[in-house]
């Protein structure tokens, strides 16, 4: 089993030599500031305003309009391409964090703040869907490719545990401002790189009889989504898992009386989910991705009900900690399943779109997991977390006896 394993992380290997060390680590960077602007602007305009309210409404647009703005982008890209699409939008965000960065140091409120928060949302890069539509296109082996959207998710849970540490810091070692300036920094020194770096051309698309796939007949955004609908409906479950547990987790650390330790705890489950996302693919390729996803959204809904009965913030990690090794090959597996079910010209759209899935999730689960927390306290935020991966199991399901549908 040892040496499966290992012979399984070699394959990584081969990523560098696909894409090379320079565009990978632009990668990595150019994720920074879509993990930081989220929780950057709430304590940038709560600090600013002086109200949480108005902090919490600006956070609201800015992932709104990624929400609504990400598949529209992915669109564009897979009839023009990424380089023309990408470096005109890049520049657009710089200027519009900037903008929202100076918006917080004078403290600018109304209609005018909210406007340049849905900017900074509406040009915000999903760099990692557009590096999974890359590997898409450079890959030549599935192997290869699996091997490559396990990286991927790797990279962006590190990102996604690690973002809002760097808004912690700089807003201590700074001002609550700061992390705004930070990410405007980042965009003008790894994701317009990024941007004037992708791919110029769109990649050539193919029918099923081998003839061309002209521009005029690239699926519309609807068609996109309703082919990958079910990859949709995982990525929205583990947003709303994310958010619920994040929400569960700060009531259940300040009824503990240590509010301070709940990003520590929560960091937990993100460290599992990526170690499993980067030891996915050890997962042997005879385990089809129907069974990965019921096994895996079991195993979260089994050890997130186990936190409802501890009582101390140490087993409560212990236990997310697991639910997070069953949480990251599930996402590695909706990209993947994604991969296979996106009809040919909308891979860009199908997997920007599962990225806004996610952002809607972390909302949803933000919203109604933090009200259930505060009336109700951390138990019934859990109870809510142990439901939603009963959706991925569900999802699971339904992909295997559509698969055995098909083969029969």
């Amino acid at each position: 089993m040892g040496s499966a394993i290992w012979s399984a992380l070699a394959g990584y290997k081969i990523l560098p030599k696909i894409a090379g060390w320079p565009q990978m680590l632009l990668a990595l960077f150019a994720r920074i500031p879509a993990a930081m602007v989220p929780l950057g602007t709430m304590a940038a305009i709560s600090a600013s305003t002086g109200s949480i309210a108005t902090g919490g409404l600006a956070t609201g647009f800015v992932s709104l309009a990624t929400a609504i703005f990400s598949p529209l982008i992915g669109q564009w890209v897979d009839r023009f391409g990424q380089r023309p699409v990408l470096s005109i939008i890049a520049p657009i965000n710089a200027v519009a964090l900037v903008g929202l960065f100076l918006a917080a140091l004078t403290a600018l409120g109304g209609p005018a703040l909210f406007a340049l928060c849905a900017l900074v949302g509406a040009t915000m890069i999903p760099i990692g869907s557009f590096t999974r539509a890359r590997w898409s296109m450079i890959a030549e082996h599935p192997r290869d490719l699996s091997t490559a959207f396990s990286y991927e998710s790797t990279v962006d849970e590190l990102v996604f545990v690690l973002g809002p540490a760097f808004v912690g810091i700089a807003a201590a070692a700074a001002a609550p401002a700061a992390p705004l300036g930070v990410a405007s920094a980042v965009v003008l020194l790894a994701v317009i790189p990024f941007a004037l770096t992708s791919p110029k051309r769109v990649p050539a698309q193919v029918s099923v009889d081998g003839t061309a796939v002209g521009q005029d007949a690239r699926p519309s955004i609807l068609t996109t989504l309703t082919k990958v609908a079910p990859a949709l409906i995982i990525m929205a479950s583990i947003g709303t898992f994310f958010g619920t547990s994040q929400a569960a987790i700060t009531q259940r650390a300040t009824e503990f009386g240590n509010p301070d330790a709940a990003g520590l705890v929560y960091a937990l489950m993100g460290v599992g989910s990526a170690a499993m996302a980067l030891l996915a693919v050890a997962i042997p390729e005879s385990v089809g991705l129907p069974v990965r996803v019921v096994i895996g959204g079991a195993g979260m809904a089994v050890f997130t009900f186990l936190t409802l009965v501890q009582d101390n913030l140490a087993l409560t990690g212990v236990m997310l900690l697991v639910s997070g090794l069953f949480l990251g090959p599930t996402l590695v597996t909706a990209f993947s399943a994604a991969e296979k079910l996106a009809p040919r010209g909308g891979m860009s759209v199908a997997m920007t779109s599962l990225q806004a899935a996610m952002t809607v999730g972390v909302s949803i689960g933000s919203s109604i997991g933090g009200a259930l927390a505060q009336s109700y306290g951390d138990p019934a935020a859990y109870w809510f977390a142990t439901a939603i991966p009963l959706v991925v199991v569900l999802v699971g399901i339904a992909l295997t006896r559509n698969r055995r549908a098909t083969s029969a």
